[in-house]
């Protein structure tokens, strides 16, 4: 090798190592800076997402330990045909070791700020639901809503209950620390198209002639928030917004420990000891020949039928509460009559009957069926044939335990646990 070419080589190394040198110290500033500001590679892989925004973990946390926990994972999805919005609140918070064993999702659709019931809010509706008494830490909440309005102001409510606890007000605390806690997951789905087919104002709902489209939209609307939202869970709980409160705080847990497949519990509204009337095991009533004749033409418009309960043949909640009510005080030797406190009994609230229907104000299931293909049917399924467009009964709720029952599943009722509804 000559002198010059010599120096050449000298001259390559020298500047291969400066930019080697120049490398390392760009890297350690980096590693310096990451541990300066707190970022971990997880933090670091979601912000690549620009969909993704990512709360810090709060610097005190009360009576909790949350710091050495990763932070609120925010995540929206945005749709536009047909037009539909996801925004999902993950809880790194919780460590995984919380979040395995008795799942919970519970699910609850938001036609509009009138849906709660009378002066009722949102945070009304919250705050019913996390008074169970549950082992929280494993449960995830999704929501529905029918407007813009009221799932904006849903994130609003939740971006504030999920903000570091040393920022929180001492008046939301408590609700916070509770939220931070134990929910693992928060699902919001805007879908204003499922209601766009049809609308009714909140008095008029239960008449007749508006069943068919109102209960095939209820429909829809369970299962659309069902499979946007449902992940892990062993178990899934619909509510309707306007449950104003349940008598037994362990009605979840009874729930879970009866190792049932479908469970309603009694739903009472004011003075009426059994509102949801699709609960229900007996006979119905069928369309006469002209009502089907009309049906087979597919003519909705004079096809007025409507499904009835056989009287003879029918038992609601309230009636099976009472026949356990009986077989309980005949059990024990003791006077229902009486108004003596030692002939008094408490009636178990685990006591079950198998019903052929169930209704939906407040349903419980094992997730395992949903993940089958059963769910929520937004037509008429019984009468079905190939030439009708639906059939006669069987929808929503009430074609539920219709589709589980083949695949051997059962559905039952506890009418000794009572949810509470709005009287408005």
């Amino acid at each position: 090798m000559s002198q010059t070419q010599s120096a050449t080589w000298f001259n390559m190394v020298g500047k291969k190592k400066g930019y080697s040198l120049i490398a390392l110290f760009i890297i350690v500033q980096i590693i310096l800076l990451r541990h300066s500001f707190g970022f971990d590679d997880e933090n670091l892989t979601s912000l690549k997402n620009p969909k993704e925004k990512v709360a810090q973990p709060p610097a005190s946390t009360s009576n909790i330990e949350l710091v050495k926990q990763s932070p609120i994972i925010e995540t929206e999805f945005v749709e536009t045909d047909p037009k539909y919005s996801k925004f999902v609140f993950e809880n790194r918070r919780i460590p995984q070791s919380m979040k395995s064993g008795e799942t919970v999702l519970v699910i609850s659709s938001v036609v509009n700020e009138e849906a709660y019931g009378k002066d009722r809010t949102f945070d009304d509706f919250f705050g019913s639901i996390i008074e169970q008494e549950f082992p929280k830490n494993s449960m995830s909440l999704a929501f529905l809503f029918g407007t813009a309005d009221e799932y904006l102001k849903a994130q609003t409510y939740f971006k504030k209950y999920f903000k570091p606890l040393n920022t929180i007000s001492d008046h939301d605390k408590s609700q916070a620390t509770v939220l931070q806690k134990f929910v693992r997951r928060v699902t919001l789905i805007n879908a204003p198209f499922i209601d766009d087919d049809f609308s009714v104002d909140r008095a008029d709902r239960h008449l007749d002639n508006f069943q068919r489209l109102r209960r095939r939209t209820i429909a829809r609307s369970r299962n659309f928030v069902l499979f946007n939202s449902l992940q892990d869970e062993r178990y899934t709980l619909f509510i309707d917004s306007d449950i104003v409160k349940f008598e037994s705080k362990e009605m979840l847990k009874i729930f879970i420990e009866s190792k049932k497949d479908i469970i309603v519990p009694r739903v009472q509204k004011g003075g009426d000891l059994d509102y949801d009337k699709n609960s229900w095991v007996g006979e119905r009533t069928k369309p006469n020949a002209e009502e089907l004749a009309i049906l087979d033409k597919n003519d909705w418009d004079h096809f007025t039928y409507v499904p009835r309960d056989v009287d003879a043949n029918m038992k609601h909640l309230f009636q099976l509460y009472n026949e356990g009510r009986e077989n309980e005080y005949k059990k024990q030797g003791k006077d229902k009559n009486s108004a003596e406190s030692d002939q008094k009994i408490k009636l178990d609230p685990a006591y079950s009957v198998q019903i052929d229907s169930v209704g939906g104000a407040v349903l419980f299931s094992r997730s395992l069926i949903y993940r089958q293909g059963i769910a929520f049917p937004p037509t008429y399924i019984i009468g079905t044939t190939w030439d009708r467009l639906e059939g006669y009964d069987g929808i929503e709720t009430e074609g539920l335990c219709y589709l589980a029952k083949p695949l051997g599943y059962k559905c039952w009722a506890m009418p000794n646990l009572v949810a509470q509804h709005d009287t408005g």
